[in-house]
């Protein structure tokens, strides 16, 4: 099995050799490596081109664009390539040397589904252990996954070329959530989707170059809108039952959204909700919060509960 790595670039000097060795050691060796530098003003074509260089297997190629975002180069990237599934990276990112091969193994064991869905682990810039997030074969509700931002990411994934393009590719108008959108249209499309239990990915944290809490309101509208779309395509019988942890789950992303734009989130809650939605004990909302809600409602009580919290 073909499997085509493709890579947005934008001012990773400092990282973007690791990441080509990472893909360079894997086991499969059907691999074709496409890197998009997005308009680097730093010395990230110079690593690249050194790294394509000295690889003598003449597997990477590099492709250049004006600065355009990492959706646009991923684009671009999947257009200059041919194989039957893809490997997204961010150039920051690093893949262990069975990742690529073991997830061909289970595409090819599993009647090549749509989607494979990797766990992974974060690091820190200090390269301490943030965080790791394991599957297991079986999942109760892929929609739910997808609901709760819980259906890996973009680089553990494993991305069938011909699902990816039927859905429409990456949307290059969006400035957040581009992933879940992507699965989003993926899963609208009845697709067929495989969890991975074995952790063969590394994402970095950085402390720049990612979207950082200057300006979350519009992320988090995004956010809340692609929610709603879940919810209008949700497939199977939309009990009461059924709805109801997804009703929970976008009352609390009204809430997290109240903290950046009040205005957007009561809007929200008043229109998107429906009248007879009570909200239970979550992650996000507590007992102490529930009791305050139950008397004075969603707006007094995020108006009271911001200020003390």
């Amino acid at each position: 099995m073909k499997v085509s790595v493709v890579i947005p670039c934008y001012n990773v000097e400092d990282y973007v050799e690791e990441c080509l060795a990472s893909i360079l050691a894997q086991d499969h060796s059907d691999l074709e490596v496409i890197c998009v530098d997005d308009g680097s003003s730093d010395g990230t074509v110079a690593k690249i081109k050194a790294v394509q260089a000295a690889d003598k297997s003449s597997r990477i190629r590099l492709v250049e664009q004006p600065n355009k975002g990492a959706a646009a180069a991923r684009n671009n990237g999947l257009r200059n390539s041919t194989g039957e599934y893809v490997q997204f990276m961010d150039a920051d990112d690093l893949l262990m040397p069975r990742k690529i091969g073991h997830q061909a193994r289970l595409a090819k064991k599993n009647n090549y589904p749509d989607l494979i869905v990797g766990s992974s682990r974060m690091i820190s810039p200090e390269q301490k252990v943030l965080q790791e997030r394991y599957y297991t074969a079986q999942s109760e509700d892929v929609w739910m996954h997808l609901m709760r931002t819980d259906l890996g990411n973009t680089v553990a994934n494993f991305w069938k070329r011909s699902a990816v393009e039927a859905a429409g590719m990456w949307d290059e108008t969006m400035r957040s959530s581009q992933e879940y959108d992507l699965m989003f249209r993926i899963l609208r499309n009845d697709a067929k989707v495989l969890f991975d239990t074995e952790l063969y990915t590394v994402i970095r944290k950085r402390e720049t170059g990612s979207i950082t809490g200057t300006n979350l309101g519009p992320n988090w509208i995004r956010y809340v809108n692609l929610r709603l779309r879940i919810l209008e395509n949700l497939p199977g019988p939309r009990t009461k039952e059924r709805m109801q942890p997804y009703y929970q789950f976008l009352f609390d992303s009204i809430r997290v959204l109240y903290k950046h734009d009040p205005v957007a989130a009561l809007k929200f809650h008043e229109e998107q909700l429906p009248k007879d939605f009570k909200p239970n004990v979550s992650p996000t909302t507590g007992r102490p919060y529930l009791r305050m809600h139950q008397f004075l409602g969603f707006r007094l009580t995020q108006k009271f509960w911001d200020k003390v919290h």
